[in-house]
């Protein structure tokens, strides 16, 4: 996805992008990508997806989806808003550009 996808994809309703910026420094979920699957049917289990060079590791236990819920609330705190990742990224895209 090129920076300018990025920025588009970003108007869309339910889509939020934020950028965590290099001085915030370290800070949870860096050691890989993860994905939690949240559902509007109580029945259905939350699940989390963890990506790896393998394929894919899927945790259903409530314990491990509450960790990596807390460790999503803590990317969303250490990150800029959504318009000034907005600024930000497309700062980014007007640099690449003018290169």
């Amino acid at each position: 996805m090129s920076v300018r996808n990025l920025i588009e994809v970003s108007d869309r309703p339910g889509i939020a992008v934020q950028v965590i910026p290099y001085a915030q420094g370290a800070y949870v979920g860096m050691d890989g990508p993860f994905t939690v699957y949240s559902y509007p049917d109580p029945m259905e289990l939350d699940v989390v997806g963890l990506d790896n060079l393998d394929g894919g590791l899927y945790l259903e236990e409530t314990g491990a989806v509450e960790n990596y819920r807390s460790a999503f609330d803590q990317l969303r705190a250490a990150a800029l808003s959504s318009r000034q990742s907005m600024d930000v990224i497309s700062r980014a895209a007007r640099d690449l550009e003018n290169e």
